[in-house]
């Protein structure tokens, strides 16, 4: 399965929520800014990420985006950073 980049991005209105949706979307992201993070993913675990989320978090107050940027070793050199995180093409894979 071959890995994709994605940007996910959320506004959590509740702080116990954010703490909850913030510990698993680190599980498999590294942050780029304070609620901005970049995967590199295979589409199911992003899908279960989803499905995650949608437990998590509430429809009418919250807010979640998920960027699909392609595939990873095509987006990753394409995305430029002013204060670089870390080299984005370098970010492990998590195709679980």
């Amino acid at each position: 399965m071959q890995a994709r980049l994605y940007l996910v991005t959320y506004d959590i209105s509740c702080p116990k929520r954010w703490r909850r949706v913030q510990k698993v979307i680190k599980g498999i992201c590294q942050r780029s800014q304070l609620s901005v993070f970049v995967c590199r993913a295979s589409a199911p675990r992003i899908s279960r990420l989803e499905r995650e989320m949608r437990r998590i978090m509430h429809h009418r107050d919250d807010r979640l985006m998920i960027l699909d940027l392609g595939p990873a070793h095509v987006a990753a050199p394409q995305v430029k950073l002013m204060n670089p995180m870390t080299d984005i093409a370098d970010l492990e894979a998590a195709i679980l």
